[in-house]
C-alpha cells in the first residue's frame, strides 16, 4: 500500500513531541511572565509608593470612642432639683490630627476669627494637661448654631475640628451646698491611680466626680458609656462606624439633705458672719443640721461659698485662684473647703460634755459629784516649784456646784479639776499604758474620721502620750506634761476637733448614747418616660457603736445642757432671749476656743446643741472662726435655724422661690 507516512523515532510521532515542547514552552513563558509582572509590583509598592501608603495609613485611623452618657441627677429628700444636666454646643479639637505647630496655629487663628475668642485663650484650653491626648479636647463651650454650621460648612479649613453637643453639669440653686455637692472634671493621673477610681470602669480622659458627692457616688450617678468603632480621615470626618456597646445614663441620687434648711442654714450663717464683722474680722464659718437619731444630714453649710457653675467644665489654676483656694495661711478665704468636714478646730466649753462623761467612765467622778469653781486653780496641788496656775473665764467665785450648773455656768476650774484627776489615776505620765481619757474621745468620736459619705475628711487629734512622742520637736520639748490633759479637759490645748464630730457626739447625748454614723445619701432612683420613680437601693443608717454611759449618767449633762439656755446664768440666755422655749426647747453649749489673748478677736466662736430637748430631732452645731465669743457670734446662728426650721415667725423669706447668694 503506497502513500505519506509519518516519520517515527522508536515507535513515536516527531510531530508528537514537537507539539508538547511547545506547549510547555508557551506555558513556561507565561507563568514567568506573571511572576515578573507580580515581583515587579511587589517592589514597585514597597519601594516607590512606600511613603506615599504610609501617609494614607496615617490620614485613616482607627480608634474606639467613648461617649459620656447624662450622669444622674441629684435631689433633695423632697425631690428638689439639686444637680441636672443640660447640653452645650462645645468646639472639639483632635490633638492627633492637628499634631504640628503649624496646624495648630492656622486652627486656633480660624477659630478665633468665627467665635470671638483670643487665641491664646483657646490655645490654653488645647493644652490643659489633664485631658487625655488621645481624646479631642473642648476648647470652646455654648458656642452659637451659627459658629456649628460654619465650621461644618467649612470642614477643610478645619481639619481635626467637631461641634460636639455635650452634656454640662448645671446647678439651679446656684450656691446652695456647693461644697457638699462637689463638681465633675477629667479624671487625673492620680485620681486614675486611686483606690477610689483605680479600676477597669475608669480610662484616661473619662468625665468622673472630683470632689462631693459628685465624687463619693460617681460610679452610681456616672452611667455606662457607649462604645463605638470609628475610622476618621485627616480632616476628622467619620468614614466608618460600628457601635460596641450602647450608653445607659446614670442613676439618680437622692440625698437626706433638705432644701429648705439648707438654704435657711446658709441664710443664718452668712448673716451670722456678717454682724460679728462689726467688731471681729470673721472671715468664715460652718454649720451642721443632723438628725441626731439616724446620722442624716439635713443641711450643712460652709462660708464662703461659691457657685459650683464654673467648675462645670473642669478646674483649672484660673479657677483656683479665684476660688482663693490655698491663697491665704489659715485657708480662711479658701472657697472649695468645706469647713464642718475638713476643718479642725480647737472645740472650747463645747468639749466639756465630753469631759463629764470620761469622768464618770473613767470613776473619779460620778453623776452626783460637786465640785467647786473658783477664779483659778493650781496643778499639782499646794503650789510649788513646777506648779501651774489655770484660770477660770471669771475672777469671781462661783461656790461648789454639779454637772448641770457647771455646764449652765461654763466653769472652767470644775472641768480642770476632773482633767487633773484623770491624768492622776490614769494618765500618761504616770506610765499607765491606758490614758482612759483619751480613750472615751476616741470612743465619742475623735480622733478619727465619723465615717461620712464625702472624700478628704478630717481626722482632728487627739492628743497622747504617742503623739506627743512622735512630735516632740515640733509640740513637745520636754516631753508629756499633765498640764496638756488639764487644757484639754476644757477644750482647748493640742485636742483639734471638726464641727461633724461635735454633732455626733452631741447626737449621742441626744439620743441616748448611740453614736451614729453621718451620711447624705438616702437613695438611688430613676424616673421613667412617664415621670414614675422607681427606688433602686436605699442606704441604711448605721449605729457605730454606744457611748459607756446609762441614763443616769446622761441625765445630768442632758439638763445642763438645757440650763445653758432656759437657765438665769446660762451662757446662751440672751442669745435666745424671746425664743419660744417652751414650745421648741433647745439644749446646747457654748465655747470660745482661744487663739492668743482671750480678748484678742482672734477665738472660735462655737455652739452645739439640739432640740426639741425632750424629743431631739434636730442637732445644730455652729462655730465662726476669729469671730469672739460663742454666746455671742454662734448661738444667734443656731437661733436663725431653730427659728426658721420650727416657722417659729412663719418667715416667708425661707421659701425656695428665692435664690439665696451668700
Amino acid at each position: 500500500m503506497s502513500g505519506f507516512t509519518k516519520p517515527t523515532e522508536e515507535g513515536r510521532s516527531v510531530f508528537g513531541i514537537d507539539r508538547l515542547l511547545l506547549r510547555l514552552t508557551v506555558f513556561g513563558t507565561i507563568i514567568v511572565t506573571i511572576f515578573v509582572a507580580l515581583f515587579s509590583r511587589l517592589w514597585f509598592l514597597q519601594v516607590l509608593e512606600a511613603s506615599e501608603f504610609r501617609q494614607l495609613a496615617k490620614q485613616n485611623r482607627t480608634r474606639l470612642v467613648e461617649s459620656e452618657p447624662p450622669r444622674g441627677l441629684i435631689l433633695d429628700r423632697n425631690g428638689r432639683m439639686l444637680v441636672r444636666n443640660r447640653r452645650s454646643l462645645s468646639v472639639t479639637v483632635d490633638r492627633q490630627i492637628v499634631d504640628t505647630p503649624k496646624k495648630t496655629r492656622k486652627v486656633l487663628h480660624r477659630l478665633s476669627a468665627q467665635l470671638d475668642i483670643p487665641v491664646k485663650e483657646l490655645k490654653d484650653n488645647l493644652q490643659d494637661e489633664a485631658v487625655s491626648p488621645y481624646k479631642p479636647v473642648a476648647v470652646a463651650v455654648d458656642v452659637q448654631e451659627k459658629d456649628e454650621f460654619y465650621i461644618e460648612e467649612n470642614g477643610e479649613d478645619f481639619p481635626g475640628v467637631a461641634v460636639e453637643n455635650l452634656p454640662v453639669r448645671t446647678y439651679p440653686r446656684k450656691q446652695m451646698a456647693a461644697q457638699l455637692l462637689g463638681y465633675v472634671g477629667e479624671i487625673s493621673s492620680d485620681l486614675l491611680d486611686s483606690d477610689h477610681y483605680g479600676s477597669k470602669r475608669y480610662r484616661a480622659g473619662d468625665i468622673v466626680g472630683r470632689d462631693g458627692i459628685e465624687y463619693t457616688y460617681d460610679r452610681f450617678i456616672r452611667g455606662r458609656p457607649s462604645l463605638e468603632r470609628v475610622v476618621v480621615n485627616s480632616a476628622g470626618d467619620v468614614v466608618d462606624s460600628d457601635p460596641r456597646r450602647e450608653e445607659r445614663p446614670g442613676d439618680d441620687l437622692y440625698l437626706t439633705l433638705d432644701a429648705r434648711i439648707q438654704k435657711v442654714t446658709e441664710k443664718a450663717l452668712a448673716s451670722g458672719i456678717a454682724a460679728a464683722r462689726a467688731e471681729y474680722r470673721a472671715p468664715s464659718g460652718g454649720a451642721v443640721v443632723m438628725d441626731p437619731d439616724n446620722g442624716e444630714i439635713i443641711a450643712m453649710a460652709s462660708y464662703p461659698t461659691f457657685n459650683p457653675s464654673i467648675l462645670a467644665d473642669g478646674y483649672s489654676k484660673k479657677d483656683a485662684r479665684k476660688l482663693g483656694a490655698a491663697t491665704s495661711e489659715d485657708n480662711s478665704d479658701d472657697r472649695l473647703l468645706n469647713r464642718p468636714v475638713l476643718g479642725g478646730f480647737p472645740p472650747g466649753s463645747t468639749f466639756k460634755v465630753v469631759t463629764a462623761g470620761a469622768a464618770m467612765w473613767s470613776g473619779v467622778a460620778s453623776p452626783s459629784t460637786f465640785l467647786g469653781c473658783p477664779p483659778s486653780t493650781v496643778f499639782p496641788p499646794g503650789g510649788g516649784p513646777g506648779s501651774v496656775i489655770f484660770n477660770n473665764w471669771t475672777s469671781a467665785d462661783m461656790g461648789y456646784m454639779g454637772f448641770a450648773e457647771s455646764l449652765e455656768v461654763s466653769c472652767d476650774t470644775f472641768y480642770y479639776q476632773l482633767g487633773w484627776a484623770m491624768e492622776e489615776a490614769y494618765g500618761a505620765a504616770l506610765g499607765d499604758e491606758s490614758e482612759r481619757f483619751q480613750d472615751y474621745m476616741r470612743i465619742a468620736g475623735f480622733g478619727h474620721e465619723t465615717g461620712i459619705d464625702l472624700p478628704y475628711e478630717a481626722e482632728g487629734r487627739v492628743a497622747d502620750e504617742a503623739w506627743c512622742e512622735a512630735y516632740r520637736d515640733y509640740f513637745c520639748p520636754i516631753g508629756w506634761l499633765p498640764g496638756y490633759t488639764v487644757n484639754m479637759a476644757i477644750g482647748q490645748g493640742e485636742l483639734i476637733t471638726t464641727p461633724l464630730q461635735m454633732a455626733v457626739t452631741y447626737a449621742a447625748i441626744a439620743n441616748g448614747g448611740r453614736i451614729v454614723k453621718p451620711h447624705l445619701g438616702m437613695s438611688l432612683g430613676r424616673t421613667d418616660e412617664a415621670g414614675e420613680v422607681e427606688i433602686l437601693k436605699d442606704f441604711k443608717a448605721k449605729t457605730v457603736r454606744r457611748l459607756p454611759l446609762d441614763e443616769g449618767e446622761l441625765a445630768p449633762l442632758q439638763q445642763g445642757l438645757v440650763d445653758v439656755i432656759s437657765g438665769d446664768q446660762g451662757t446662751a440666755a440672751s442669745a435666745f432671749a424671746g425664743y419660744p422655749q417652751g414650745n421648741f426647747p433647745v439644749a446646747g453649749k457654748t465655747g470660745t476656743a482661744q487663739i492668743g489673748d482671750v480678748d484678742s478677736g482672734l477665738n472660735y466662736a462655737w455652739f452645739t446643741s439640739y432640740a426639741p430637748a425632750d424629743d431631739p430631732e434636730y442637732v445644730v452645731v455652729t462655730y465662726l472662726e476669729k469671730a469672739g465669743h460663742g454666746g455671742e457670734s454662734a448661738a444667734p446662728v443656731a437661733r436663725q435655724i431653730y427659728e426658721a426650721i420650727f416657722k417659729v415667725d412663719d418667715d416667708p423669706n425661707v421659701g425656695l422661690s428665692q435664690d439665696f447668694s451668700g
